[in-house]
């Protein structure tokens, strides 16, 4: 998103120089209204393409974290899941092992 604004903003300074240009080269004396009135119609045509682009690029960008989001979540589902599993099974082999040792302690 910061790439695509930097982008825009270089567009619009590009266009202010280039009706500038254009216009010491075309021989006349460009007057600041002039180049007021050019830049106003340039940051509505900016102002344009960041709604028409831009939303399109921030909801692109939301659909892409959500995907990451539900990637982590299930990565995070199948790490506890599995830390759970081999919780059960390494308490019940400790278990296993005290009634054993309990028993042999008995028969000693």
């Amino acid at each position: 998103m910061r790439k695509f604004m930097s982008a825009l903003c270089l567009l619009a300074i590009l266009c202010v120089a280039g009706l500038v240009f254009t216009q010491l080269y075309d021989g006349e004396n460009p007057a600041m209204e002039d180049i007021g009135a050019g830049t106003d119609e340039l940051v509505d045509q900016v102002k344009d393409m960041y709604e028409e682009y831009g939303a399109a690029a921030v909801a692109q960008a939301d659909e892409k974290l959500g995907d990451v989001v539900e990637q982590a979540d299930e990565a995070i589902g199948e790490a506890v899941e599995s830390a759970v599993e081999g919780a059960k099974e390494g308490f019940l082999e400790s278990i296993k092992e005290s009634i054993s040792s309990f028993f042999q302690d008995l028969s000693s």
